[in-house]
């Protein structure tokens, strides 16, 4: 806290103690009394004075870094020290303090902060586009230039659209080189997201999955408007009483998107989805068929959770019966000799008598084992549930390969052990 505000005093020290007392004395002052015109005039002009606090916050910052203000303190960086010191996160304040860094290298930024004239966020968009033009130009302007028309706007974009922009700068301010500099940085782009899309789901143990995932803008774009599709507002949204008890929603709210979400993946056609395990991706449930006709018992789902049976039956009135004992369409499970290769069918009454892999200690789930012959085929196995095994990836390449001896073991499983 800049305490000193005599005249000795640096002015930047001055200006800080004598901004934090005056707006101690407005906090204070009740608003009622403003005009209308005075409250919109002075928000926007708050704004504009936070932009410069923030500036100033930036500068300082930089400064007390060039001065190893952490290492005094026997702090790890000067991030470190003001992360501690004003109670930000450390993540939050090695961001900040790269811009700071970065506003070093461009002038003109900071000057536009310092004044106002840009947010933060603007700031942080065109010092990283800044940051990322090639350093191969062979005109020494283009840098300039850039910033210079990412500035001008600034003035009247908000930072999303400005990120946008920012992307095709190049092609702006150097036409002749930039289109061809531009595409490549952006297939370049496209490339890491598509190596770098993540997801992540996890049971929350009270019936529900949470997840995240990181994927590329096209991708997102694309799930966005499918959500939408099955969230959108009735069309009577716009021609609705307002008074009516239940007005429809005119914005979809988080909960409708997540409701639209499990409506999309309920529909998905199991047809056009990549084979899983050598099945169509599929969940199975199994229930007794007191339960599938009025009864209580719920529904057991092939990873062993389970679902109430009221949901088993809404599924069901949609989605295709396998019964566990026959095939869908009363298919035979024991095809003998006539095929060499399990169907669909014997895999679904396989993964529900071997939910994992068969190797002992191994916990592989079914949907992601391959189905394999005990009795080799080609030494006349039979293609049936008796000769049947699943076997993960890794020991299914395990059990075909000379170096190792196979074990049957009671229950099913079986055990290998590398040959002497």
């Amino acid at each position: 806290m800049a305490k000193d505000s005599r005249r000795s005093a640096h002015v930047v020290c001055r200006a800080v103690a004598k901004s934090r007392k005056q707006m101690r004395s407005a906090a204070e002052v009740h608003l009622w009394s403003m005009s209308d015109d005075d409250v919109t005039d002075t928000l926007v002009e708050a704004t504009r004075l936070r932009a410069q606090a923030e500036a100033l916050e930036l500068r300082l910052v930089a400064e007390a870094d060039r001065r190893h203000a952490g290492e005094r303190d026997g702090a790890t960086d000067t991030a470190a020290w003001w992360a501690v010191e004003t109670h930000q996160t450390r993540p939050a304040a090695k961001h900040r303090m790269r811009l700071a860094e970065s506003l070093d290298r461009h002038c003109q930024t900071a000057t536009a902060f310092a004044e106002g004239d840009v947010s933060v966020d603007h700031a942080r968009v065109i010092t990283e586009c800044l940051d990322r033009l090639p350093t191969d130009l062979d005109d020494p302007t283009i840098p300039l230039r850039a910033e210079q028309h990412l500035l001008a706007e600034a003035r009247h974009r908000d930072p999303k659209s400005l990120r946008i922009l920012a992307k095709h700068v190049l092609t702006v301010v150097a036409p002749e080189i930039g289109e061809a500099r531009d595409a490549k940085a952006l297939e370049a782009e496209e490339r890491l997201t598509r190596e770098t899309a993540w997801l992540t789901m996890s049971p929350d143990g009270r019936g529900s999955v949470v997840g995240k995932f990181k994927i590329p803008e096209l991708h997102g774009a694309m799930l966005k408007k499918t959500l939408l599709a099955f969230a959108a507002p009735k069309h009577q949204a716009a021609t609705q009483d307002p008074s009516a008890a239940e007005p429809v929603e005119r914005r979809p709210s988080p909960e409708r998107m997540g409701g639209a979400f499990c409506e999309l993946l309920e529909r998905l056609p199991t047809a056009s989805v990549p084979k899983l395990g050598g099945l169509n991706a599929t969940v199975v449930i199994t229930m007794d068929i007191a339960s599938l006709t009025g009864g209580l018992a719920p529904g057991v789902l092939d990873d062993g959770a389970t679902i109430s049976a009221a949901t088993a039956r809404r599924l069901a009135c949609e989605a295709g019966l396998i019964p566990a004992v026959l095939g869908s369409r009363s298919e035979l499970l024991d095809l003998g000799r006539t095929t060499r290769l399990f169907t669909g069918a014997q895999r679904r009454a396989l993964n529900l008598t071997q939910p994992t892999c068969t190797v002992e200690s191994c916990d592989w789930p079914a949907y992601l084992c391959h189905a394999h012959h005990d009795q080799p085929w080609s030494t006349g196995g039979a293609t049936d549930l008796a000769n049947a095994r699943n076997l993960c990836p890794r020991h299914h390449a395990r059990i075909h390969d000379p170096a190792y001896e196979t074990t049957h073991l009671p229950g099913g499983k079986v055990a290998f052990h590398r040959r002497t």
